[in-house]
């Protein structure tokens, strides 16, 4: 009984098909890893609005005062991971998955806050007076983690009424 084995052209041929079927898959899964990361920092900063909302009910509603970039120690003022560690149980909520400049590792979150807001209720602020607190923003990318500076969805916002989104 004589065995059948594979040709080396067979071989080749085969490889071939895979490497091709494997060169078109690859493109494609660029922005789908893009938008992963950009679902989860949504997801995190979410995390973050319900600590912050936990944090508002214990504090009258007077948002906190926290630094805007604690690494340049321009005031005393605390790093907001810091004030609403007590109310969220995973610090890694703080970090954005797409932040690959350091800025978690630096100010202790990927989120910038709005020290504008920090010592006042939401609905006294100026931008909430303005604008509601549905374009009220909180905290936010450092940098527009997911995309071109300008671009829709390239950074994310938390706004005081709690939803996650892009700045309109």
């Amino acid at each position: 009984m004589r065995r059948r084995a594979f040709t080396l052209v067979e071989l080749l041929v085969v490889i071939a098909i895979i490497a091709t079927v494997v060169g078109m898959v690859l493109p494609a899964l660029g922005p789908a890893r893009r938008e992963a990361l950009a679902t989860t920092c949504r997801s995190n900063l979410r995390q973050v609005g319900v600590a912050l909302k936990l944090y508002l009910t214990q504090s009258n509603e007077v948002m906190p005062m926290a630094a805007q970039l604690p690494s340049r120690n321009l005031n005393t003022d605390p790093r907001i991971c810091d004030v609403l560690a007590p109310y969220i149980e995973d610090r890694g909520g703080f970090r954005c998955p797409a932040d690959d400049q350091g800025y978690f590792e630096r100010e202790g979150s990927s989120y910038e806050y709005n020290r504008r807001l920090g010592g006042k209720r939401v609905s006294e602020s100026f931008l909430s007076r303005r604008w509601g607190e549905a374009k009220t923003f909180v905290l936010y990318d450092y940098k527009p983690f997911h995309g071109k500076p300008g671009e829709p969805g390239a950074a994310n916002y938390l706004f005081a009424d709690g939803h996650v989104g892009d700045l309109q």
